[in-house]
């Protein structure tokens, strides 16, 4: 996480000085206060605030909540792309979690910074509190993707409320300790919200509050023609994705070799599907090659006996093949990522 500390005045600046080092951030202060290493505040305050809140994961304020409420009010997006924003007192009593607690980390920075200074951390968020889980937390510990994230409030308040939530989890799925107390069995009718953690696609549940959790478990292997157009390669993996009743957002990763670097038509499904692509070299693939029957047209096109297997394999750890298919010059490999041991 990549972090500024901010302090206006003298005090502040001192304090600031002791909490950058630690946390390995940029210290900024007014120049007169400034020390080798730190950066100068010029210019409006809250012009330089909007200037620098998207360049930091965190920001911790050591100054007035006031000040700091009115200097980020105007570049507020969203829980899940506004940064984490800690505010301290200048006499570093209180360390405040004050915007992006779960998701942005905030509520843990704020930890951090306590423990740094000795202060009295302060955090509000209802599921702290109460002492139930966190759904976003969740997701962001383990990577999940949230579906439905506009019920994410109302999901979260009915577990807060104590309500019935029903949790609904793919057998295969890793299993997460934390939901242990929380997997019950209710009469539809008793259920006040639901939560999935599934890969697979599912029909609205009810009129309900619910949220989808997807796990990026889903490796896909590509193989394909030179100059093949994005919209031949969507098509292909959404088809076959509907077909095994998957979901695109449950995609870990595009895996292929590396001579597709440059490949427009797997670059931008890539970018379409907001997930990395995976490049292997030609004696990468050949290390698994032994695995899966060779393709006599790979072998002499580009010296090994396949692609699409062999970088799925490769990328998933070792995983389970869930399909594999060839379309018009295009060969997709769907993989179930290998869960650790």
């Amino acid at each position: 996480m990549r972090i500024a500390i901010i302090a206006l005045t003298k005090n502040a600046s001192k304090l600031a000085n002791e909490i950058g080092p630690k946390l390995k951030g940029d210290v900024y202060v007014k120049e007169k206060y400034a020390i080798s290493g730190n950066y100068v505040i010029t210019g409006d305050f809250i012009d330089f605030v909007h200037k620098i809140f998207n360049k930091y994961q965190g920001l911790v304020f050591v100054m007035a909540t006031g000040i700091v409420i009115r200097a980020i009010a105007g570049v507020l997006e969203d829980k899940f792309s506004d940064p984490a924003v800690v505010v301290v007192d200048e006499k570093g009593k209180f360390a405040i979690s004050l915007l992006s607690g779960h998701a942005g980390g905030a509520n843990g920075l704020t930890l951090e910074v306590a423990s740094i200074i000795g202060a009295q951390p302060v955090i509000t968020t209802a599921t702290d509190v109460e002492r139930v889980i966190s759904l976003d937390v969740i997701a962001k510990d383990y990577g999940y993707y949230i579906e439905n994230a506009g019920d994410l409030k109302r999901v979260s308040a009915a577990l807060v409320n104590g309500e019935n939530v029903q949790f609904i989890l793919d057998e295969d799925v890793e299993q997460i300790s934390l939901l242990k107390d929380y997997i019950k069995d209710y009469d539809d009718s008793e259920v006040d919200a639901f939560v999935y953690l599934t890969d697979k696609e599912i029909k609205k549940p009810s009129e309900k509050p619910y949220i989808i959790l997807r796990p990026k478990n889903i490796i896909i292997g590509l193989g394909c023609k030179k100059g093949i157009a994005f919209e031949d390669l969507f098509t292909f993996v959404s088809e076959i994705f509907k077909n095994l009743n998957l979901s695109l957002k449950s995609i870990k990763s595009i895996a292929t070799i590396d001579i597709k670097k440059e490949e427009k038509g797997i670059l931008q499904l890539a970018e379409f599907l907001k997930d990395p692509v995976v490049f292997y070299t030609k004696e990468d693939l050949k290390k698994v090659e032994d695995k899966f029957p060779t393709s006599n047209f790979v072998l002499h096109t580009v010296g090994v006996g396949g692609v699409a297997r062999h970088s799925a394999y490769l990328a998933s750890s070792g995983g389970k093949e869930i399909a594999y298919l060839k379309r018009n010059g295009m060969t997709l490999a769907v993989y179930k990522f290998r869960k650790k041991d």
